[in-house]
């Protein structure tokens, strides 16, 4: 009994070791994996070679539309305003020469009309005095007496030949009370105010039956037979262009024609850009005031200048030029830059230039190029 229990754990440590023996076998022979060398990426870029070339440029923006235009109708006399041909409502239309506003002027009409009068009879009394005095005067006194009518303007003033016969109609008010008269005349016709322009009312401030009073605003008036867009430009920009420069207004009819008609001389403060006017010409198409268009204004033709993608420009004036395949930052002038492109001088002729955006890149940074199309070739 005791023998068969000795044979039993001989065996089971005989296993044990056997077991023990193979694992660390297993575990010595096992063959090591090796480590991956960590392998450098090598960025691929797509370039461009440096070459001078002349460009016409083109400075985008957008441009709002301004009437021609705008008016505000005072009246330089105090009367109560009648109903006219037009009627005195905001958006009503008219034409140049329409009679806009009317101001009751039956009183004044009726002074004017007395004036004549009394003019007329000033003067009959000093014809036959005329005749005497000034013999080789009387016709032209007596044609231009003849003449007046109470219900005409005066004709012109006879032409006085010596300073005896200016004494003469001087002393007896003849000049004076024409001029009268003639102011009379002129008041009158502020009692009608006419159009312009071809136009529209854009604010009525009096309607008929109020009193305008002196100085008074009566409504506002805007041009609409000729508008203009206003266009806001940077002022670095506004060198590259010129009064005439052609324009090109972008609509969803395929664009129309315009011409830059003036630039003004200052900055806006509110908006830090140079307001410029756009005259248009717009056959068949009915603007209306405060629409916004994209316009294309043509600029100046750039002399020997690279031409390279807007993103292929670092900062402010950095470019990378690719030398053995590594980058290095190159300084360059900007020129000029639209919405695709920066035109660049200071760059050799032939060097090759990265031509799109990179991330981080540095000096000594290691690259590939790509090949196939250049980056700077986008449809114009």
């Amino acid at each position: 009994m005791k023998k068969h229990r000795l044979l039993q754990a001989v065996l089971v440590a005989f296993i044990l070791i056997a077991a023990y023996g193979a694992y660390r076998y297993m575990v010595v022979t096992k063959p090591v994996a090796e480590k991956n060398k960590a392998k450098k990426s090598v960025v691929h870029v797509r370039a461009d070679t440096v070459a001078l070339r002349d460009y016409d440029v083109v400075y985008t923006c957008f441009a709002k539309v301004h009437a021609g235009a705008t008016v505000r109708l005072s009246s330089e006399v105090s009367a109560r305003i009648v109903a006219g041909p037009v009627a005195l409502r905001e958006g009503t239309s008219f034409r140049k020469g329409d009679l806009l506003v009317r101001l009751y002027d039956d009183d004044a009409r009726a002074s004017l009309m007395a004036a004549r009068s009394r003019y007329m009879s000033l003067l009959s009394q000093q014809l036959s005095d005329l005749a005497v005095d000034f013999p080789q005067e009387a016709d032209k006194w007596n044609a231009f007496f003849n003449g007046l009518s109470v219900d005409e303007d005066l004709p012109p003033l006879p032409a006085i030949n010596s300073a005896k016969e200016k004494v003469y109609l001087a002393v007896r008010n003849v000049i004076s009370e024409y001029y009268g008269v003639r102011q009379a005349e002129i008041n009158l016709r502020k009692y009608a105010v006419y159009a312009p322009f071809d136009g529209v009312f854009s604010t009525v401030s009096k309607e008929v039956g109020a009193i305008a009073s002196v100085g008074g605003e009566i409504a506002t008036i805007t041009q609409t037979d000729r508008l203009e867009l206003e266009a806001g430009v940077e002022p670095d920009y506004v060198r590259y262009f010129s009064c005439g420069s052609a324009v090109t207004v972008e609509d969803e009819r395929g664009g129309f024609r315009g011409t830059v008609a003036r630039i003004a001389p200052f900055v806006d403060e509110n908006t830090q850009r140079v307001k410029v006017y756009i005259r248009v010409e717009t056959p068949g198409r009915n603007l209306i005031s405060g629409q916004l268009y994209r316009v294309r204004i043509a600029a100046a033709r750039l002399r020997e200048v690279v031409r390279l993608p807007r993103e292929a420009l670092f900062g402010d004036n950095t470019v990378y030029a690719c030398i053995d395949g590594r980058l290095h930052a190159r300084s360059a002038e900007v020129v000029y830059v639209d919405e695709d492109y920066a035109y660049l001088r200071g760059l050799e002729p032939g060097t090759l230039v990265v031509a799109e955006s990179l991330v981080n890149p540095s000096d000594g940074m290691e690259i590939g190029l790509l090949k196939g199309r250049r980056a700077s070739d986008k449809t114009e």
